[in-house]
């Protein structure tokens, strides 16, 4: 797990992302959907599998977010790939301990959201994509939707704070064809993107230490 130091003229930021599966492993998996990247960082790092036969660990740094980093917004994707025989839900959830200094980064400087699903492959079900859904307010790309508040600090539709207990992100049909999942297959199920943002600007000195959890479970039983 990475621990952040925030500095007024240099921080540091720490995002550990995991992955387990849902009930019924046979009919449910999730797991890494190819290497994660970031843009716009000074001295910012992103490490994950790009093996989509693995499990989803990812180790976040999105480097200097003082004014020093003179680009608009540090991004980081992080692909996700999810494999189900039935209807099915993804959930996340965020739990870490951030600076009491409400000037320090918070929770809510942290934007989130999730987009952009795809197939892996010809194992994948091929269902009506519109019977796969986003749900409201994580279905965009907070970079895109980024805005100020009263008091000058960075906005998202979605960000930590929307996660501090499970929450649906996404459910659909089933996304694998066959009757159970065996194992994670480069071929059997569909990718979509967790996308996290923070705009460089001035912070106060703090610590804060978060971790991210992606579940993949028994969903509303939509239709393939």
């Amino acid at each position: 797990m990475t621990l952040r130091r925030a500095f007024k003229t240099a921080l540091l930021c720490g995002l550990l992302c995991w992955a387990g599966a849902g009930a019924r492993a046979q009919q449910f998996d999730i797991g890494s959907g190819g290497l994660p990247t970031i843009t716009g960082a000074t001295g910012g790092t992103v490490t994950g599998s790009a093996d989509v036969t693995q499990n989803l660990v990812v180790n976040v740094n999105f480097g200097d977010v003082s004014p020093i980093n003179t680009s608009n917004v540090v991004r980081v994707v992080v692909p996700v790939s999810i494999r189900s025989t039935g209807p099915y839900q993804v959930t996340v959830t965020a739990a870490g301990l951030f600076d009491p200094n409400p000037q320090a980064v918070q929770r809510t400087d942290i934007g989130f959201g999730a987009r952009n699903l795809r197939q892996l492959g010809n194992k994948a079900r091929d269902c009506n994509r519109g019977t796969h859904l986003f749900r409201t307010p994580f279905d965009n790309d907070p970079a895109a939707s980024l805005a100020f508040d009263a008091q000058g600090r960075a906005a998202y539709p979605a960000t930590l704070a929307s996660l501090s207990t499970p929450v649906v992100i996404l459910s659909g049909p089933e996304l694998t064809k066959g009757n159970s999942i065996t194992k994670k297959e480069p071929d059997n199920g569909y990718v979509f993107d967790a996308v996290f943002v923070i705009k460089p600007q001035f912070f106060a000195a703090g610590n804060f230490n978060v971790t991210l959890t992606f579940n993949i479970a028994p969903g509303p039983n939509v239709q393939c």
